[in-house]
């Protein structure tokens, strides 16, 4: 939303001077007054003024070109066209340039607001945050009214959550200019952040009527139909944003996340990360979720690969140790899924069962003391009397399972009996109790949110073949 700001500052301010040149001015070439045409010598072609020249610009928003203009300009500019000047060096990161313009205009009227408002802008462009609030505030103590200095600080105060104070500023604004749809969205996101979520779906709908071809008010809206758990008209929002803005990365990531989590369309969301893939395959999170969707498709080899990715670009992301371990593990790698197994410990230490399949691949690559001895170091730190406890126990003495097996039976929780039973599997699997390991194995949960679901049905597999 802050971008847009400075988006509308310049289309304002252009518009305002290119409004006061344009009625105070001509631009029509002198009218011809000879008696003789053919005796006329053909004049040569008139460089275009620059009040055409900007009027001939498909949008002001085209600011390298009004820029252009603005620097070429043959004639002395005015107060107002310094102004949009420093505007557009803004946008176009030229920003000494920018604040030589402003000085110039600060000198010969240093309580112009306009002028200090865009020296606002300038220091927020410099991330100066204290020295641009200083001068919003200055802005307004000279111009009380101004709209865009009160927009502007009420959508600072918005990302700084100063949600009482935003909202003054954009109810100042609605009551003089009910139909402003900044003003409309930044109020709707202070409603949204107060839970009053119908409140901000009201003022989205009013934004959207005045400004229909806006696709941020359409994300806007999807955020608040998805607090209302209203998730297909949330969808509807993000699907109206791509038609509008089809080459936005984040509208395709906001739908994927709607299509997984709410109504597990894993095809529609590979579809929506396809594209975003296609205009940033650096996106993270799109990363990470293409990821999710491949290795709950079973191509791991492909999931591997974009777990990688991920890692790469964030080497502290732990959450992506855990499904590293898994296909390392399924693709008989156990000494690189032992390590992920530790990395996944660290990162999620209440998670003792990652430290289990660490043991369990040491003694698949035959180092039975690293396994002992990894069992050790962790199992005081797992509480007493819990069914992970008793399996730290087992693993340590592997003697009669009676106990374990009872103790796992009678484990309420379906999720963690059924993990436990994998870990059971295992160590029958590796006593060489093949009958044991293959009821236990089959004991575990086919589909789960847990890695040792798969696992088990590798084992199996393995086991059987």
């Amino acid at each position: 939303m802050l971008k847009c700001i400075l988006r509308s500052r310049i289309i304002g301010i252009s518009a305002l001077v290119l409004t006061i040149m344009l009625s105070g001015c001509s631009t029509l070439p002198p009218e011809n007054t000879a008696d003789n045409d053919s005796a006329v010598e053909k004049p040569q072609e008139e460089q275009p003024s620059m009040v055409e020249q900007l009027s001939s610009l498909q949008s002001v928003e085209d600011t390298a070109e009004a820029l252009r203009v603005f620097e070429n300009s043959s004639g002395k500019l005015s107060r107002d066209e310094k102004i949009v000047m420093a505007a557009l060096q803004i946008s176009e990161g030229k920003l000494q340039d920018a604040r030589e313009t402003l000085d110039v205009v600060l000198i010969e009227e240093p309580e112009n607001p306009d002028a200090v408002y865009t020296y606002a802008l300038l220091e927020d462009a410099e991330n100066l945050p204290d020295a641009r609030d200083a001068r919003l505030e200055e802005a307004l103590r000279l111009d009380p009214s101004h709209v865009d200095a009160h927009l502007f600080q009420g959508m600072v105060r918005l990302v700084n959550r100063d949600y009482a104070h935003a909202n003054e500023n954009f109810s100042f604004i609605l009551n003089i200019q009910p139909d402003n749809f900044l003003a409309l969205s930044g109020a709707a996101t202070v409603q949204m952040n107060l839970d009053n979520i119908n409140d901000s779906i009201e003022l989205l709908d009013r934004a959207i009527e005045l400004e229909p071809e806006y696709a941020y008010l359409y994300v806007d809206r999807a955020r608040a139909w998805k607090g209302l758990k209203k998730y297909g008209k949330a969808e509807d929002n993000l699907t109206k944003a791509i038609k509008l803005e089809p080459d936005v990365e984040w509208h395709y990531l906001d739908r994927a996340r709607i299509r997984i989590q709410y109504f597990h369309d894993l095809e529609g969301a590979y579809e929506d990360l396809l594209k975003l893939e296609s205009l940033n395959p650096d996106n993270f999170f799109g990363n990470v979720y293409m990821a999710g969707i491949l290795d709950d498709w079973k191509r791991y080899d492909e999931a591997e690969e974009q777990y990688l990715k991920v890692l790469d670009a964030r080497p502290n992301y732990g959450f992506a140790h855990e499904p590293l371990a898994k296909i390392a593990y399924m693709n008989g790698r156990f000494e690189d899924a032992k390590n992920h197994f530790i990395q996944a410990y660290d990162f999620e230490p209440g998670d003792v069962c990652y430290i289990l399949s660490a043991a369990i691949c040491m003694e698949k690559t035959g180092d039975k003391r690293s396994a002992k001895q990894v069992l050790k170091d962790v199992a005081p730190r797992v509480t007493r009397g819990t069914l992970e406890y008793e399996m730290f126990r087992y693993y340590l003495s592997p003697g009669s399972d009676f106990f374990i097996s009872d103790k796992i039976k009678k484990e309420k929780n379906e999720e963690l009996r059924s993990r436990m039973y994998f870990y059971l599997g295992a160590q029958y699997d590796m006593i060489d109790l093949r009958k044991s390991a293959l009821a236990a194995y089959g004991n575990v949960m086919e589909k789960s949110e847990f890695y040792e679901s798969d696992l088990a049905v590798w084992e199996l597999n393995r086991i059987e073949e």
